[in-house]
């Protein structure tokens, strides 16, 4: 049996020609995304991994590195799963009643192999393949929360049900849907290795039950948790193109895989804080930054965000990249009217196009290094004006806060909605004033409401001097 290279479309899998193929070859799946791009000559010209097992096939990823990975799966290992997700008495729920299936992701990558071609198909469900909805809404669509922003934003029609994954559900748009009411949504949550690991409704849980196959355990990584996953879905074998060749990785029998996942496990169910190379320390508290993309993805701002880390020698801190049209000031109100402070990022840049990789997904190195200079610039500029910036009593809050922000705002403009100032510039601030006035500002008097404006600032110092 020989890999044979298929850029696999809607086409190829309704016309049943992947069985055709799993018969007598090991199909490779490719996104036909991935046409004319780098990566497809790295596969055209590369010597194909070649996989002993029968009836096995694979997936062709690349994630956020740009190279690709070949992760085999075995069908026996795709039947099982199929047998678990059937006989979950939440799924058979699910589609009862579903006449027609919008299916809005490609049937080329394991979720919508799995839950827009081959469930359905046992299920005897026709779908509708495509990025937009036909006229009629269908009540069942397997979708992204992605494609749910758009028509819930919009105020457009929404199916009754819809099963997504792919990133872990957005909780502001969680919380409108269910203001909204008369839709249900199951989160599926698992990856190409692990295959589907569990569910959840996004909705009313923030916590995934776990299939019943599904034997778990956590490996300590300084102060957070990973999982690790056996199960009888688990792919044992992929392939990595490194240096122009395959380097083939293998599963041991009995094995824990691991998932580069971080979360913790209660009788309630596995909380996902996120992927562990995606957590940094922000402001004292640990956080995700897929959970930050997740959470804007929620708010009424257009464009793409992306969240990034920016580790600098005076702190680790976020960056945040976007194609927004909307202005920076207003995107920084928006985030701290939703967002924890810890949430918030320090650099944001907005430009006409997101960096991609050769196979269109985003590129997070080159975002990260456009995010980490201009903190450096920033960083640079305010060392600069603290080192050259002379305060007495004479210099003037227009001054000051030229000095700490950049630029001077307008008398009425909310120093942190408007402005994004957070708690590192007011300290500075209150650093700055007090030098002006000779005097320690008590600390009830920083928690008024003087301190949020150019000119509340400037009618505090005034009562104050006159008070002295």
């Amino acid at each position: 049996m020989a890999s044979l290279l298929r850029f696999a479309d809607t086409d190829y899998f309704l016309s049943d020609k992947f069985f055709e193929d799993l018969e007598s070859d090991q199909p490779i799946l490719v996104d036909p995304l991935w046409k004319g791009t780098a990566l497809e000559k790295q596969l055209l010209f590369s010597n194909l991994p070649q996989n002993g097992n029968p009836k096995s096939f694979g997936l062709v990823t690349s994630g956020s590195t740009g190279s690709p990975k070949l992760v085999w799966k075995q069908w026996i290992e795709i039947q099982n799963e199929l047998d678990v997700w059937l006989s979950e008495p939440e799924i058979q729920s699910f589609f009862q009643g579903i006449k027609k299936i919008e299916v809005q992701v490609p049937l080329c990558h394991l979720y919508g192999f799995l839950w827009g071609y081959l469930i359905p198909k046992a299920l005897d469900i026709p779908i509708h393949v495509g990025p937009n909805p036909t006229k009629i809404p269908n009540k069942l669509w397997i979708t992204s929360a992605p494609h749910l922003q758009l028509p819930a934003t919009n105020g457009l029609e929404l199916p009754e049900r819809a099963i997504v994954s792919g990133m872990k559900f957005p909780v502001p748009l969680a919380r409108e849907l269910r203001e909204r009411g008369k839709i249900s949504i199951l989160e599926i949550y698992g990856s190409t290795e692990t295959g589907g690991m569990g569910y959840r409704d996004p909705l009313r849980q923030n916590r995934f039950l776990f299939l019943k196959d599904i034997q778990f355990t956590f490996q300590t990584l300084g102060e957070e948790n990973e999982l690790l996953v056996k199960s009888p879905f688990v792919s044992k074998r992929y392939d990595t193109f490194e240096a122009n060749t395959w380097v083939t990785h293998t599963l041991q029998p009995n094995s824990y895989y691991a998932t580069g996942d971080l979360g913790e496990n209660s009788e309630l169910g596995f909380y996902l804080m996120g992927r562990k190379d995606r957590i940094i320390k922000h402001k004292g508290k640990r956080v995700s930054l897929d959970r930050i993309e997740s959470e804007i993805l929620g708010l009424p701002l257009d464009g793409i965000f992306v969240c990034v880390p920016v580790l600098h020698e005076s702190g680790d801190t976020i960056g945040l990249f976007t194609n927004s049209t909307t202005p920076v000031d207003q995107i920084y109100h928006a985030l701290r009217n939703e967002l924890p402070s810890s949430h918030i990022p320090r650099v944001i840049i907005r430009q006409n196009s997101i960096p991609k990789l050769p196979n269109g997904k985003i590129d997070y190195q080159i975002i990260t290094k456009l995010c980490l200079d201009e903190f450096s610039r920033l960083k640079s500029m305010e060392d600069k004006g603290k080192e050259f910036f002379e305060i007495n009593s004479e210099t003037t809050v227009s001054a000051i806060l030229k000095s700490i922000l950049g630029y001077v705002p307008k008398s009425d403009q909310h120093l942190i909605y408007d402005c994004g100032m957070d708690s590192i510039l007011f300290t500075e601030l209150f650093l700055k004033l007090e030098k002006k006035i000779g005097a320690k500002i008590p600390e009830e008097d920083k928690q008024t409401s003087f301190f949020v404006s150019l000119s509340g600032i400037e009618g505090y110092l005034n009562e104050k001097i006159y008070l002295q």
